[in-house]
């Protein structure tokens, strides 16, 4: 619950009839504000509150509610109502709620809007999910180059109150080619009101192509800071934009899938969406269990490898080999993590490619090697000077260090680059299966080494 305090109050004056108190409280509100206190609130109460507003306040906190509220509020109105608080939302917003209801729903709703209303909603909803195309709103202004500057101004008065955006304003051709852009500013700081909008339009718009990854457009919205990126079809035809807020819920939504999925957790709309107390703990098991499974059986390798040199163990009783493991399997797991880490946030930014595979593995073999250095060192010294072991056993540590973080480093690395490369999400290439695949075999060259330098050199 995030508003404890705000709550009870609430609940008392929704249950006392003040309405007229409760209509002044919210009208004081940011529609996100509102919506949190909405969510606090049962069902019931919530839909109370909702009830007393304008029409118009209600379409703006409707988009700030999660999915299952806004179904549920939909659902429970009549279909001229549903249609009425959709006609007055943002037209990429009102795609996304119409594609979560039941088409039931959705074929009594949709006659009691206007018929360009209907073919936006489809237009909108036909696009694949994760593409340009499902996220961009259609509600944007178009000028014609052939327009002067006066006009434009004109059209941006009549056309602002119902456009996401008038700062950006694209310029298209008779055909409704995009050929240019000018902004608002240009606009107002034009010393001739007579100057046509072809003459003072900048050429060099950046753009996406409708069919193209959201994250991708996201990122260059961040990367050229942008307002909003214009969205064409494949004949360079304008049919929407996607505005910096709408690429921040992206990015927000592509990093809680990558977060989930690098922690092992199964990744569905919902778990994206919800924060953390709203899920149920029954759900919260079903997404973890898969991953833990699946660990837990490739955990059983490294008891198979730790039982397969018991010999070596019986070979040599007064070396503590069992209390070293936690710490060289520790070691190479978190040496795993790190560079899987570092590889997923270089590929999600796009300053690493496929291409770049031998390159960055010798990086991180490198850097492996290099930490491995230091740690060795410090393994040896400890081993050798502070628990007092034969400096041979001491070297058998050092060794194994420096050998687990380089085997862990170009394994960190490589296994997101593979992944990539067969179109798989690197981010499911999760660090708890890094860590598993890191004991086992560190455990190989840890018990390697032993055998190297305890029984063949000191023979």
């Amino acid at each position: 619950m995030r508003n404890p305090l705000l709550v009870p109050d609430l609940r008392e004056l929704i249950q006392a009839g003040e309405t007229a108190a409760l209509r002044d409280f919210f009208s004081d509100h940011h529609p996100a504000q509102v919506a949190e206190m909405i969510e606090d609130l049962q069902l019931v109460e919530g839909d109370t509150i909702l009830g007393l507003l304008p029409a118009r306040n209600r379409a703006e906190i409707l988009s700030y509610l999660d999915s299952e509220r806004q179904v549920h509020l939909i659902e429970s109105m009549s279909p001229a109502e549903s249609a009425a608080l959709l006609h007055l939302m943002s037209h990429d917003e009102r795609a996304d709620l119409v594609n979560r209801l039941e088409e039931d729903n959705v074929d009594r709703i949709l006659p009691h809007l206007a018929q360009a209303e209907r073919e936006d909603i489809r237009r909108l909803a036909s696009y694949e999910p994760g593409t340009a195309g499902s996220v961009m709103t259609t509600d944007y202004v178009t000028l014609s180059p052939q327009l002067t500057v006066r006009e434009a101004l004109e059209r941006l008065r009549h056309d602002a109150p119902d456009s996401e955006t008038i700062y950006y304003n694209y310029v298209v051709d008779p055909q409704r080619k995009l050929v240019g852009f000018v902004s608002l500013k240009t606009l107002i700081l034009s010393r001739s009101a007579s100057a046509r909008i072809g003459d003072i339009m900048r050429h060099d718009v950046i753009f996406a192509r409708v069919d193209e990854d959201q994250e991708s457009v996201a990122r260059q919205i961040g990367k050229y800071d942008l307002i909003a990126i214009p969205v064409v079809d494949s004949a360079d035809m304008l049919v929407g934009i996607i505005t910096h807020d709408d690429a921040m819920d992206i990015l927000r939504k592509e990093q809680t899938e990558d977060i989930l999925a690098f922690g092992g957790v199964s990744k569905d709309a919902e778990a994206d969406e919800e924060s953390y107390w709203q899920g149920r703990i029954v759900e919260a098991v079903r997404r973890r269990i898969g991953w833990l499974l699946m660990l837990f059986l490739a955990g059983t390798i490294t008891r198979f490898v730790v039982h397969s040199f018991n010999w070596v163990d019986d070979r040599f009783p007064l070396l503590e080999f069992d209390t070293f493991i936690p710490l060289l399997i520790g070691t190479g797991g978190n040496a795993g993590s790190q560079s899987v880490g570092t590889i997923i946030r270089g590929l999600a930014l796009g300053d690493i490619r496929t291409s770049d595979t031998l390159k960055v593995v010798g990086r991180e073999v490198l850097t492996g090697l290099l930490l491995g250095m230091l740690l060795g060192v410090l393994g040896f010294g400890f081993t050798w000077l502070i628990l007092g072991h034969p400096p041979i056993f001491g070297a058998v540590i050092g060794l194994a260090i420096l050998g687990i973080c380089i085997w862990a480093n170009g394994v960190g690395a490589l296994v997101p680059l593979l992944a990539r490369r067969f179109n798989i999400d690197p981010a499911v290439v999760s660090a708890p299966l890094i860590s598993t695949l890191v004991d086992a075999t560190g455990l190989l060259i840890f018990y390697s080494i032993a055998i190297l330098l305890l029984i063949r050199l000191a023979v």
